[in-house]
């Protein structure tokens, strides 16, 4: 049996290494039969190192600093200098990378990281203009619902997490998307149930964002209904986190997910590694396929790692 940490890293992680070979492509460009092909016996090589030249299970950017998060979780460490200090490892040493490489750096997270490089604190460091509102926050964010679940020092969610977003991405729609995505992910754990855990999330924050010209959709009547190549696909924060909920309350297993969401095409690893922590949490590790985890690079320290998550925090179940 698996345990939520299970659930939500490897769901990050396979679902991103199945979006690496086809980023940037549009979605007319996107074969799923050719995504899928990667994973069996014969794949087809001329996908299978696709947009970044990197082999079947590779994970990029979103996984890395997913596990850099939960590593700064599973330590129970509180001084976030200590969190910047692993991104900067991760940027210019390659660690919790898939193969020592790093790749695909958002603009947003790369100066964020210089910043902090050159001597600003973790307080300072991160950008806060409208423009500096892609998904490199987001896409990380994930493992903080263990801490927002069991931490009774936290009081205040909103700042809680907002001062993780802000590390890289500090204007307030890029922590608004956290927040709400934070908040369906924890209904999500309680009820396990993609249906309850969106009405829950309309009825605790749809009078906050009811009007907000930004996240107004997602919480109308007929979000669910809206066709998905109305959503930004290009890495805007709220174009990511509309796919994620939009997909997961219009599919039913881990697998389905994760193709439509590809299919959309543009930024798919992180679109798909958003979502993918979501299917993790609803449907499990073991929903996961086989086919896809088999090629997943560092598997044995992701798991460990995981592990190490869950004990930290061994009433989140």
């Amino acid at each position: 049996m698996s345990n939520l940490a299970q659930d939500i890293l490897f769901g990050v992680a396979v679902a991103d290494a199945l979006g690496v070979p086809v980023e940037f492509k549009y979605p007319d460009k996107i074969d799923l039969v050719s995504v899928e092909s990667n994973y069996s016996d014969h794949p087809n090589r001329l996908t299978s190192f696709g947009s970044w030249h990197k082999s079947v299970g590779t994970f990029s950017d979103d996984s890395s600093l997913t596990f850099c998060t939960a590593e700064y979780l599973a330590n129970k460490e509180s001084n976030l200098d200590d969190l910047m200090e692993r991104f900067n490892d991760w940027m210019k040493q390659g660690y919790w990378t898939a193969d020592g490489d790093t790749f695909d750096i958002g603009r947003t997270t790369l100066f964020a990281i210089e910043n902090y490089a050159y001597g600003s604190d973790w307080k300072s460091c991160g950008m806060r203009n409208e423009r500096d509102n892609g998904n490199g926050s987001l896409m990380r964010i994930a493992p903080l619902v263990f801490p927002l679940l069991y931490d009774n020092a936290i009081t205040d969610k909103y700042t809680y997490i907002s001062d993780f977003s802000s590390l890289t991405h500090g204007h307030k729609i890029a922590v608004d998307a956290c927040y709400i995505y934070l908040c369906f992910a924890e209904y999500l754990i309680l009820t396990k149930d993609a249906d309850k855990a969106y009405q829950q999330l309309k009825e605790i924050l749809k009078q906050t964002y009811n009007s907000d010209p930004y996240f107004c959709r997602i919480f109308s009547d007929d979000f669910t209904q809206l066709d998905p190549s109305l959503f930004n696909n290009r890495g805007f924060v709220v174009g990511s986190l509309e796919i994620a909920l939009h997909t997961l309350l219009r599919t039913s297993d881990y697998k389905q997910a994760i193709l439509e969401v590809i299919a959309l095409g543009k930024d798919t690893d992180t679109n798909a590694a958003i979502t993918g922590a979501l299917a993790g949490i609803l449907y499990g590790y073991n929903s996961i396929p086989s086919h896809w985890l088999a090629p997943l690079k560092a598997k044995e320290a992701i798991m460990a790692l995981a592990n190490n998550l869950a004990q930290a925090y061994p009433q989140v179940k």
